[in-house]
């Protein structure tokens, strides 16, 4: 029996799959449509906010000639793409790794013409996992070898292990229609969960937890994560490899950046959007920021959070009260604790660049435990200068160690951190960092405490404070529902954002193309 919820799931991944297929995608598109569309430049599109998502949209417009205005909260373009800098260090905010090269980021942004401007790096291994019982390293663009690593730390499970990512390859040769199956993975894995699908193949929780190790980018734990979705996106870094922009994501944001004010349009930075405006037909006619500025619209495209445009930007009586009932249903995703610090020394006999270690509280992709104590949550280190020469200044090392946060327990501290009272806060984020510097110390790097030259500490409130995301979330709406549709029930209005499209530098670069093209077919009709 087919429930309603599993047929519109089956919708939304071959949505999915089809947005993530080069082959389905028009790449002539845009200039086919902008070319029917007389007096271009006298067509005004607002974007809301500069993310990626944004940025892209606004990139595309503005190439095909259209009056482009972006407006930015933030000082700098980017949102979660980009970086800071504290003495002789530059930190990124977000970027540990994506996969850009032979897929959909390197697509869009050729189709743009800067991605040459944009040289990446690899990382030196897939993933290396330190937990109390095992410390393994799985090889960068080398399925293979991760078969072969796993199986032998785990040789009763080895048959199971080979098998599911036999499966994970395959549907990657399904998506890019490189090779014909008699029976589709694709179709096989899309109505299971993670944890269904591992365990069809494999039982040992350790075993488990290594098969699943990049949960962590999308959000959820292996029982709530769609088994198609993680096959498809950790699929993508066993075969192609983590890929880093240099020299830092900022690097991305300012070149989009760059391409929208180089083709005409302009981008408003330390500006807030209050409100989306509409005629009397309900059409967009205008956006106003806080200072009560207006800008004349045709379309906007909103990279903002959903749930502050529903719920701020857009008129109450105007929002289809089913649409805000399908928006308020959504639970803001994690957010994250990082611990930025800036060593006075290189590091000696660690290779590895991105590294999971194991919570203190025995349990695997417990998303309780971030609500517990975030100090006994799982943790990743990432040390930047293992991943090219002369990251950081000579003689120094740049590393983060980041956990996964939910903003419950951060309420308690919110409206005094936003008063600029921040005793309490700054106790509870101190001993949480001093817990994970500790954390690495013994499993990882000895006298780590004695190396930090500078330290700077991030927390959902902190996400909050630079984004305006409720919770202060990373990846927008949990991926546990469908994504929201990029053309919303009002004329003229888009969504482009991890909050409409998941969370990840290729779905938000995907929702902005997807945002623009749209515009412009409404355009015609």
């Amino acid at each position: 029996m087919h429930t309603k919820n599993s047929v519109s799931r089956r919708k939304f991944l071959r949505t999915l799959l089809l947005a993530s297929s080069a082959a389905a995608v028009d790449w002539t598109g845009f200039k086919t449509l902008a070319s029917a569309i007389p007096n271009r430049n006298q067509i005004p599109i607002v974007v809301v906010g500069a993310g990626l998502g944004g940025l892209v949209a606004g990139a595309y417009l503005s190439k095909y000639g259209f009056d482009v205005t972006v407006i930015e909260q933030h000082a700098i373009p980017g949102g979660y793409a980009t970086s800071f800098e504290r003495e002789d260090f530059t930190f990124d905010v977000s970027l540990h790794a994506t996969v850009a090269e032979h897929a959909m980021p390197q697509m869009i942004l050729s189709d743009l013409g800067i991605w040459k401007e944009l040289p990446v790096a690899y990382t030196p291994e897939l993933r290396r996992i330190i937990t109390p019982g095992f410390d393994v390293t799985l090889p960068a663009k080398n399925p293979e070898g991760v078969k072969q690593v796993l199986a032998d730390k785990f040789p009763h499970e080895r048959t199971g292990i080979y098998n599911f990512y036999a499966e994970m390859e395959q549907v990657i040769a399904e998506l890019w229609r490189k090779k014909r199956f008699k029976k589709s993975m694709m179709a096989e894995l899309e109505s299971l969960t993670l944890e269904a699908w591992m365990s069809r193949h494999v039982q040992n929780p350790d075993v488990k937890y290594c098969l699943s190790i990049f949960c962590g980018y999308y959000g959820l734990p292996p029982e709530k994560l769609n088994a198609l979705f993680y096959a498809i996106a950790t699929g993508e870094y066993l075969v192609h490899g983590g890929q880093y922009f240099k020299t830092r994501s900022q690097d991305l944001s300012n070149t989009l950046a760059n391409a929208v004010e180089s083709n005409g349009g302009r981008i408003h930075y330390d500006t807030r959007v209050d409100q989306i405006l509409f005629d009397s037909t309900a059409t967009v006619e205008a956006v106003r920021d806080q200072h009560g500025t207006r800008y004349p619209a045709r379309a906007v495209i909103a990279n903002c959070s959903v749930p502050a445009l529903v719920d701020k930007m857009v008129p109450a009586d105007l929002m289809p009260t089913d649409y805000r009932k399908e928006v308020s249903q959504r639970h803001a995703s994690l957010s994250s604790f990082i611990v930025w610090l800036g060593l006075d020394k290189n590091i000696s006999g660690i290779r590895d660049y991105e590294i999971d270690i194991h919570s203190e509280n025995g349990r695997y992709h417990d998303r309780q435990s971030a609500q517990e104590d975030l100090a006994r949550a799982d943790i990743t280190v990432t040390i930047y200068d293992n991943l090219f020469a002369d990251y950081s200044a000579p003689g120094k090392t740049t590393m983060s160690i980041m956990g996964l946060a939910e903003f419950d327990s951060w309420k308690v501290y919110a409206r005094d951190y936003f008063d600029g009272n921040k005793a309490a806060y700054n106790l509870e984020k101190k001993r949480i960092a001093a817990h994970f510097i500790r954390r690495v110390e013994k499993a990882l790097l000895p006298g780590l405490r004695d190396m930090i030259a500078v330290k700077e500490i991030g927390t959902p409130l902190t996400n909050l404070y630079y984004t305006r995301n409720p919770g202060g979330a990373i990846y927008g709406f949990d991926r546990d529902m469908p994504h929201l549709k990029a053309r919303t029930p009002l004329p003229g209005l888009y969504l482009a954002s991890a909050w409409s499209h998941g969370g990840g530098y290729t779905p938000v670069m995907m929702a902005g193309r997807e945002a623009a093209g749209l515009a412009l077919k409404d355009m015609l009709t």
